[in-house]
């Protein structure tokens, strides 16, 4: 009887060990079709390059932000990667398919042609509100490229907010993804005036 006791638990906790465990734990991404479409006869040159995140949002964590001046970071939900690159990725697709005769390159690229364009996204709010639904908050930045010179032509701070359709992770992670599309088309706008003002 005595072996049986340790042999009783040694096979719970085998089957403990082995068995299939749902931890709960949920992880999300934006719906960025890995296709980019660069112009095939570019007139212009974008260099994107990295976005940066400052501040709470700069985790994989999802985070909302309440109006009592607190925070809450998500213990189960996750990006299924760094929101650094996600939205790097989505915005480089995004810019891409809207941008006509146009061509954005990564900024691991080598040396480029002058002259060109370059554009820096800082992100200050990437995160669910109580009242806003999805927040995006940052500032933008355009830059020329011209005879090994570099010139600001363009600096503007962003906010963009769209509201939740529905409770839960997956509506806060759709609202995300449209402000950041409302932010790029926005950045597109102002490309295509810099670039017609030149």
């Amino acid at each position: 009887m005595k072996g049986l006791i340790p042999a009783f638990f040694s096979v719970l906790f085998v089957v403990g060990c082995t068995g299939n465990s749902n931890n709960g734990i949920e992880y999300y991404q934006f719906n960025t079709s890995t296709t980019v479409s660069n112009s095939l006869a570019p007139d212009n040159t974008v260099l994107l390059k990295p976005i940066k995140i400052i501040g709470l949002s700069d985790q994989q964590a999802i985070a909302q932000i309440h109006s009592n001046h607190s925070v809450s970071i998500a213990n189960f939900n996750y990006w299924s990667e760094h929101p650094k690159h996600m939205l790097y990725k989505s915005a480089q697709h995004l810019l891409s398919q809207a941008l006509n005769k146009w061509q954005v390159i990564d900024a691991r690229a080598g040396a480029l042609q002058f002259p060109y364009f370059e554009v820096e996204i800082h992100v200050s709010d990437f995160a669910g509100h109580e009242k806003h639904g999805g927040i995006i908050s940052g500032n933008w930045y355009i830059f020329y490229y011209r005879n090994d010179q570099k010139r600001l032509l363009k600096t503007q701070h962003f906010v963009a907010s769209q509201p939740l359709q529905a409770d839960g992770y997956p509506a806060l992670v759709n609202a995300l993804e449209n402000s950041w599309i409302q932010v790029n088309m926005e950045l597109k706008a102002e490309l295509e005036k810099v670039r017609a003002a030149l």
